[in-house]
């Protein structure tokens, strides 16, 4: 009886971690552009950033085990092709720029109130 649970949890964990990778191994070019817009003699294609972040862990006793992840994507640059050449403009998150120097001042602050 021991063996087929233990058969049939490997082949569970097996079936887990293999539906896990695959889902990692997704990352595609049509993630990262969207489709190209068109906007008269201009074609305008958004980029992206994909981050993808996965675990997988099990207990002492191999019976336990648990995984999950996520994946986000965030506009890097709009890429931006016409008549006159090919121009990649940067997206700023300013909301992001503005959390770090936030982050870093009150760090300094701090080191320098001690």
């Amino acid at each position: 009886m021991n063996d087929e649970v233990t058969v049939g949890e490997n082949e569970r964990v097996r079936t887990m971690m293999n539906d896990g990778l695959s889902r990692l191994a997704d990352v595609s070019a049509d993630r990262v552009f969207a489709e190209p817009i068109r906007i008269g003699e201009r074609v305008v294609i958004p980029a992206a950033a994909i981050d993808i972040t996965a675990g997988f862990g099990f207990g002492v006793d191999m019976v336990s085990e648990g995984g999950g992840g996520r994946s986000q994507g965030r506009p890097v640059a709009i890429i931006e092709a016409g008549p006159e050449g090919v121009r990649i403009r940067p997206v700023v998150d300013f909301t992001r720029v503005a959390l770090t120097l936030l982050a870093a001042a009150l760090t300094v602050w701090r080191a320098m109130h001690r």
